[in-house]
């Protein structure tokens, strides 16, 4: 298992569907910590970031990471998991997370709507606040992302681009965890 420093929150090192622990962090909203986050990836992509000594060539890794993490084939995807250590309502997280992938994604704005509709539903299911232990998981794709909360699916957003537009929401320039 692999602490997030800030947080406390313990990710395992593999998931059951066979993807690594590629990294974590955590998201800040002001001086608070709203959740630690973990991506699990496929070999291919921990392997992309072999070539650049730990610490040093941040951008560059960034990068190839990021690259390879976007490179779906048929049965490849990329997952974050996402920890609440913060309390938030069903749609101020949804929003968030929903803001955050519109200006990465090039289809429709209903497209990511949907994104958002599915993690409303997923907390709203469990009484509507995502308290503090809350987790979530968005399986990316070629197909899109899949939303699961506290190990309940609740759907697919299934647009091709949407996988990626949200493993750049944490891999990219502006990445809103680094």
């Amino acid at each position: 298992p692999f602490k997030e420093k800030a947080t406390g929150v313990v990710f395992d090192p593999k998931l059951e569907n066979g993807l690594f622990l590629v990294g974590v962090g955590v998201r800040k909203k002001a001086i608070l910590n709203i959740y630690a986050v973990a991506m699990y990836s496929s070999f291919s992509a921990l392997k992309a970031l072999a070539p650049f000594p730990r610490g040093e060539q941040k951008q560059d890794a960034q990068m190839a990471l990021r690259n390879a993490a976007q490179t779906f084939d048929a049965s490849s995807t990329t997952s974050f998991v996402l920890n609440m250590v913060f309390k938030a309502d069903a749609q101020t997280i949804a929003g968030a997370l929903a803001e955050s992938v519109k200006p990465r994604y090039s289809g429709p704005a209903t497209d990511v709507k949907e994104l958002e509709s599915l993690i409303v539903d997923g907390v709203n299911a469990k009484g509507g606040q995502a308290t503090k232990g809350t987790v979530f998981r968005f399986d990316c794709s070629r197909e899109g992302v899949s939303v699961s909360v506290d190990g309940k699916l609740q759907g697919m957003a299934r647009y091709q681009g949407m996988g990626g537009a949200f493993v750049d929401v944490y891999t990219d320039t502006d990445a809103v965890s680094p």
